[in-house]
């Protein structure tokens, strides 16, 4: 009811993605988490609310191959996701992912992640700390789910909250940047007249206490721009790890070819390489600046120049 509240459409869900999987190719080299390179994050409120759909989002994942699927033989994901941000206490920030698995209705978390402040103030991405959510434990040990499987559903619900939590992370990043980041934010009323009528006849007060609009995140020509250039590039590199078909074709004029034995061979002129792709970029290279040589008379006195 105190939250506010962000609903992402698929396209924004995927641009925040994109930028996550840049962000980890550069935390890899350097050995920090990709988070760190947000900075500081200003929440917009004491208490957030992210949602996003989880199924269009790996089907984008894994249509782009971003690294989470490389070993993936179809999209992952399912129902919508949730982050409900929890940003009142002041040396720690509580997390909870609220995910609804496919042919499920049960959307309680298994567990809720912690990330305590530093003496400055600021998330320390070093120490996690997990809670259990000890009424959905015991509603699974109700259901007849043995020891083992309650570990591999926490386990794989604090990696999926852990991996996803960049999406509400950069969202907050961009809304404070100058441009937005490319993404366009609109509000919308969360609940219609007649349906807040309803509530009020019916007493639901979950519905009256809350906010009374939203905002939804969509992508401008920035972020698609920045989506099609990826995508460009990302195929230009494929295809040159894909097809080594040798250097760009070109002429190779007559000459001899010495071995060590001894043993000269004539090499008549042919054509070697192979005809480059029209579709891809082209590396262009600048003109070739004229030599230019320095001469001084011999007959310069000394001191002269």
């Amino acid at each position: 009811m105190q939250a506010k509240v962000y609903l992402l459409d698929h396209l924004a869900a995927n641009y925040a993605d994109t930028l996550h999987d840049t962000l980890q190719e550069r935390a890899q080299g350097t050995g920090t988490q990709a988070m760190s390179y947000l900075g500081d994050i200003h929440f917009p409120a004491k208490v957030t609310w992210v949602e996003f759909d989880c199924r269009a989002l790996g089907i984008a994942r894994f249509e782009r191959r971003a690294p989470s699927t490389l070993h993936d033989d179809g999209p992952r994901g399912s129902g919508p996701h949730g982050f409900l941000i929890d940003n009142r206490p002041e040396d720690h920030l509580r997390i909870t992912m609220f995910a609804r698995p496919e042919g499920a209705r049960v959307m309680d978390p298994m567990s809720f992640m912690r990330l305590n402040r530093t003496a400055s103030g600021q998330l320390d991405y070093e120490d996690v700390k997990f809670e259990f959510n000890q009424s959905m434990i015991d509603f699974r040990v109700r259901t007849g789910d043995s020891e083992q499987k309650l570990e591999a559903r926490r386990t794989i619900h604090l990696i999926n909250t852990g991996s996803e939590l960049f999406i509400p992370c950069a969202l907050f990043a961009m809304l404070v940047s100058p441009d937005l980041g490319g993404i366009i934010p609109s509000e919308s009323e969360t609940f219609t007249p007649r349906e807040a009528k309803t509530a009020r006849k019916f007493g639901k007060s979950w519905i009256l206490g809350a906010q009374k609009s939203h905002l939804t995140i969509r992508i401008g020509p920035q972020a698609i721009a920045h989506m099609q250039e990826r995508a460009a590039r990302q195929a230009f590199e494929r295809l040159s790890q894909e097809e080594r078909n040798g250097p760009v074709r070109h002429w190779v004029t007559e000459h001899e070819r010495h071995y060590r034995s001894g043993k000269v061979v004539l090499i008549k002129g042919h054509h070697r390489g192979h005809t480059p792709d029209p579709g891809l970029p082209t590396r262009v290279m600048g003109p070739r600046l004229e030599a230019v040589e320095f001469s001084v008379p011999a007959n310069q006195p000394p001191g002269s120049i």
